[in-house]
């Protein structure tokens, strides 16, 4: 890929260690969605928080004091603070909502590879058309307005597959499918866009800078088209990853994926109601915005590296650390973010709102998000303090219980929140077993 103009980049070596992004929860939903049912598989439940003890000591740092309620051998405590660090969706326009587990899948993994092989031929064609010893300008302008157009299908047809999710028109899988296909083939037509800016940049004619600057817009709109979950999906689907849960909100023409996958937390959200046009954003703006909306990255850039560039329109900021990443995109007339991508170490993962019951031998606490987000189950004997290995499972609306983890030999299971009012099942290898009843937040609520 070729070095795009950057507004201002920096590369920083200074390690630096801290909580993590997560809102508070412990309040009834904003409002009423239709929610689809996972099938009824087990999957492996990802890594946990080396200690009960560490991360109480994290929630207590990051978000004391707290508010403390108690009902029968039932607490729940909820953090008064209210870190920002995520881009919600906006209240009362989630029209459907999913958390379904995935599977490999060969159908629409021969179909990535056939897209990808067919673009490949069609970038190859250009890259050779191009290559004459005289190219003139109608010809390179035209491919320009080629590779503009295919963008911008590309993002209609996005925009359509979300609305027909939403609407109950189209399943989960077959979104997911199609958002993944979109992805990759925005990312190959990435590397068109190289081949002719390169092929410009070789012509001496000062006259096609206009082009390359509608390359740079290209590009940045090419990526925003792909990110974290749709590439762990897609893996899922190739057999490249095992089975595993994807969340899915949308409506309003706005939409949010998250997943759980070798031990960090997946997050992708698109704000489409945030985005104008006409205006201009600089570099000192953006990184204002983002210090402000995402604390936890920004103070820990340092530890990484971090720029952020755009063609003017928009902004994206990108942070790299240890312990996660950042792409965010900011709207230069609005000055709001409305593309995210990011992922973090389910380690650094603090929440606000936790929940412990005691009963029948067991102590379950239950450190929770809000809707879409990460939830630790810990399970431990009531008298001892020692793990306890326990399946855990979620059940809704009078369905049944769907598992999602076993919390084994660590005493702790992570996966994902889901919308409205749901029920822990826990049941220990020895037929003790607990239930947790809980009504976690949209995020949006949170912040």
């Amino acid at each position: 890929m070729r070095a795009l103009p950057l507004l201002f980049a920096v590369l920083l070596v200074t390690a630096t260690i801290g909580a993590a992004v997560v809102v508070p929860a412990d309040s009834d939903a904003a409002n009423p969605v239709a929610v689809d049912s996972d099938a009824a598989a087990p999957a492996a439940g990802a890594p946990a928080p080396t200690s009960l003890q560490a991360t109480t000591s994290s929630l207590q740092t990051t978000t004391s004091p707290l508010q403390v309620t108690t009902a029968g051998d039932r607490t729940t405590e909820t953090a008064n603070a209210t870190p920002r660090n995520v881009l919600p969706l906006r209240g009362g326009t989630i029209d459907r909502s999913s958390l379904q587990r995935h599977h490999v899948d060969i159908g629409p993994a021969a179909g990535f590879e056939t897209a990808a092989a067919t673009d490949r031929l069609a970038t190859g064609a250009i890259e050779r058309n191009l290559s004459a010893d005289t190219v003139d300008n109608d010809r390179l302008a035209a491919n320009v307005d080629a590779i503009a157009a295919t963008a911008d299908r590309l993002r209609q047809r996005e925009a359509a597959a979300v609305e027909s999710f939403a609407a109950g028109n189209r399943e989960p899988k077959a979104l997911l499918k199609e958002l993944v296909l979109i992805g990759q083939t925005a990312d190959r037509l990435r590397d068109r866009v190289d081949v002719i800016d390169a092929r410009i940049e070789a012509t001496s004619d000062d006259g096609q800078r206009e082009l390359s600057d509608r390359l740079t817009a290209i590009d940045y709109e090419l990526r925003m088209l792909d990110g974290p979950v749709r590439a762990y999906a897609a893996a899922v689907f190739s057999g490249e990853r095992p089975a595993g849960r994807v969340s899915i909100q949308a409506g309003g023409g706005n939409f949010e994926l998250t997943a759980i996958s070798d031990g960090a937390y997946l997050r992708e959200a698109y704000r489409f109601d945030n985005r104008a046009s006409g205006g201009q954003i600089t570099a000192a703006t953006a990184e204002d915005i983002v210090s402000e909306q995402y604390p936890w990255f920004w103070e820990r850039r340092s530890g990484g590296t971090w720029s952020i560039g755009g063609p003017g329109s928009l902004s994206l900021v990108s942070i790299d650390i240890d312990d996660g990443s950042l792409r965010t995109f900011i709207d230069g007339t609005t000055e709001q973010r409305f593309v995210e991508h990011q992922q973090i170490t389910l380690d650094e993962v603090v929440p606000i709102s936790r929940t412990t019951k005691r009963q029948d031998g067991l102590a379950v606490t239950v450190d929770r998000t809000y809707v879409g987000g990460p939830l630790d189950v810990r399970v431990v004997d009531a008298d001892t303090g020692q793990p306890v290995a326990a399946d855990v499972s979620i059940g809704q609306n009078g369905q049944e219980s769907v598992f999602v983890g076993s919390t084994s030999d660590s005493g702790s299971v992570w996966t994902l929140t889901p919308q409205g009012t749901f029920t822990l099942t826990i049941l220990a290898e020895d037929d003790s077993a607990a239930f947790v009843e809980l009504t976690p937040q949209d995020a949006d609520s949170v912040l």
